[in-house]
């Protein structure tokens, strides 16, 4: 697995360009998750006001995890598109009698990784953002330790999940195709 894992860092470092909106994108949803997630004592006061505290909660936890979804399908596009790119040189690995496993794993690190890098940067810059606003006074409520950790975790493990999920069913496509049409192709 170690050769695979150096491979698909390898590549992921070749394409690093192409991954930063994916990233940007994953990062925003995990933003949006954990300041939702973190203020949501505010946003149940605010909906307190029109009657529908819980509905409004509700609806903007919906709102941010479908960002966060939307981030993981545009890094799984990337991989897939990643993978189309890279038929030949699957054809290469397969040829020489690298196991579809190993490729697939390989295939996979690219999106984790660019899922994770945004999803990390997202969910603390969230959370920094959620205890700077509530230190400044800008935030009624203060966040507390446990919901920012739990929206924290969250954010980074939907991001990851989603991302490696979508992703999966392309990979396990490219590794299991006869070298030959690979090379062709």
């Amino acid at each position: 697995m170690r050769p695979a894992l150096a491979y698909g860092l390898l590549a992921a470092r070749r394409r690093a360009r192409s991954l930063v909106l994916p990233a940007a994108t994953v990062a925003t949803g995990a933003f949006l998750l954990v300041m939702v997630v973190v203020l949501m004592p505010a946003v149940r006061v605010q909906g307190a006001a029109f009657g529908r505290a819980a509905d409004i909660g509700r609806a903007a936890v919906v709102i941010s995890v479908l960002v966060l979804l939307v981030g993981a399908l545009e890094v799984a596009i990337t991989a897939t598109r990643s993978i189309v790119a890279r038929t030949r040189e699957i054809g290469v690995l397969s040829g020489f009698g690298v196991p579809p496993r190993s490729i697939v794993v390989g295939l996979l690190v690219e999106p984790v990784a660019t899922a994770a890098a945004g999803g990390l940067a997202g969910a603390v810059l969230g959370a920094a953002a959620a205890v700077t606003g509530s230190a400044a006074g800008l935030i009624a409520a203060a966040p507390a330790p446990g919901p920012v950790v739990s929206a924290v975790s969250a954010a980074f493990g939907v991001s990851l999940v989603a991302a490696a999920l979508a992703s999966a069913p392309p990979a396990v496509r490219a590794a299991r195709r006869p070298p030959l049409v690979s090379l062709t192709g």
